[in-house]
């Protein structure tokens, strides 16, 4: 198996518990841990330091942003935190800055790097990122639904008794407000979910309100997200670095919609190999269509 180095950028809350999710999880790893806040890092890179000894292939230290643009993985997780009330597209005209700043800082990067991108709004930092850096698109994807869709299956699972690990069910579309579940591929053991009498249309609704708003739950009691996500961004990292191809809901761009959201694809050593087609029903089909608006909107203001 191959060194492989990643660098997170950005050693806030969710950088460093990503950094922290990898040590756990054992990565096989040289982890980089970039902040323009040098003491901040250091401190960081101290503390994490700690947790060493629990992990049998990972290591740790303070980098430069030019030694990230030679990593293998490159995690964007760098920007400004959403706030309660705060929307995470509101969170556009400072991220973009933040993001432009550090694709500046990381050039030239590596040619078969592969970029993860973290900041929000994800879906339209994940085409910025895409089109400022001169790699392929394969190469460059957001986290899209994936944390969305884990709080999806808990929800179900919890729901009909039963593990998360039997339980096939995606948010897709935008991480954000316009995102939906697709009920009609869902399944839990191999049985499609509207085969189950006490999964009422009433739960599929409060689920889905449940899943969407869930961050903001979060954000009303401790002002942050970052263990899921950053759980998140590990599993990435390791699908990667052992060519699991997974298949996962990422943020990446739909060729035939002109944006990046998040649809199952496959993940693995090279990128999103490929985009998986999913049935959707009428209703799910106008909700995608409903969030690929949302994104243009969001394109089009920022372009203008």
């Amino acid at each position: 198996m191959k060194h492989t180095k990643i660098a997170i950028i950005g050693a806030g809350a969710v950088g460093t518990a990503t950094a922290y999710a990898l040590i756990l999880k054992n990565s096989a790893a040289e982890i980089l841990l970039v902040d323009v806040d040098e003491k901040r890092c250091l401190g960081e890179i101290l503390d994490l330091s700690d947790a060493l000894p629990f992990s049998r292939c990972s290591s740790i230290h303070k980098g430069s942003a030019r030694e990230a643009g030679q990593a293998d993985i490159i995690v964007i997780a760098a920007g400004i935190r959403q706030k309660q009330g705060q929307t995470r597209t509101e969170l556009i005209n400072a991220n973009t800055l933040i993001v432009t700043a550090i694709i500046q800082s990381i050039k030239p990067i590596h040619t078969n790097a592969i970029i993860i991108v973290v900041t929000n709004p994800v879906d339209i930092l994940t085409l910025y990122t895409q089109q400022h850096i001169d790699l392929p698109t394969t190469h460059i994807f957001g986290t899209g639904t994936l944390l969305d869709t884990h709080r999806l299956r808990g929800l179900i699972a919890q729901q009909l008794s039963v593990a998360e690990q039997s339980v096939c069910a995606y948010m897709l579309g935008e991480h954000g407000d316009t995102q939906f579940a697709a009920w009609s591929s869902a399944h839990v053991g191999g049985i499609n979910l509207k085969n189950f009498p006490r999964f009422t249309q009433d739960d599929r609704d409060r689920i889905e309100e449940q899943t969407r708003n869930k961050a903001y739950d979060i954000i009303a009691c401790k002002d942050a997200t970052y263990f899921g996500i950053a759980t998140c961004v590990a599993v990435m990292c390791e699908a990667i670095i052992f060519n699991q191809k997974m298949i996962m809901p990422l943020s990446c761009y739909q060729e035939e919609l002109g944006v990046c959201l998040s649809l199952p694809a496959v993940l693995g050593e090279r990128g999103i190999e490929k985009i998986l087609p999913i049935s959707l029903d009428l209703q799910e089909q106008k909700k995608l269509e409903i969030c690929v608006q949302q994104i243009k909107s969001i394109q089009n203001k920022c372009q203008s």
